[in-house]
């Protein structure tokens, strides 16, 4: 019995290094729908601070995630599946995007926006960023 992934956001989450969008990709050529990464959608003042090695606040940060939000909503509307890296480690941030789901009760888990957390040994990780 085939399954019906059809209207469905999986957020693959973790840390930089753990991963997001090597296996957000391959997750999405198996389901064979889009993969999106986070990063793509940050304005261009967010890209600067980060480049600068400036934390982001959550001013910079509420705008972009309402933006994914809308974006996995949209996706969700029209019956897709989508795919998205964004590290979303904050439990505020993983409502926001939650909220795509136009059913979704806030404090529930019962969303068409799932979440999968990549987790990876220190270790691993500083040796992923560095190369």
């Amino acid at each position: 019995m085939a399954v019906d992934h059809k209207g469905r956001a999986v957020v693959i989450m973790g840390v930089s290094g753990a991963g997001k969008s090597t296996i957000g990709d391959m997750l999405a050529k198996v389901l064979n729908c889009s993969f999106l990464d986070a990063d793509d959608f940050h304005p261009p003042l967010n890209k600067e601070k980060m480049r600068q090695c400036i934390p982001l606040s959550d001013e910079d940060r509420i705008p972009w995630l309402e933006s994914l939000r809308d974006v996995l909503k949209d996706r969700l509307e029209d019956g897709k599946t989508v795919i998205l890296g964004c590290s979303s480690l904050q439990k505020h941030y993983r409502e926001i995007l939650r909220s795509a789901d136009a059913d979704y009760v806030l404090g529930s888990y019962d969303s068409r926006v799932q979440f999968i957390l990549l987790d990876a040994e220190a270790d691993v990780l500083a040796a992923r960023l560095e190369k």
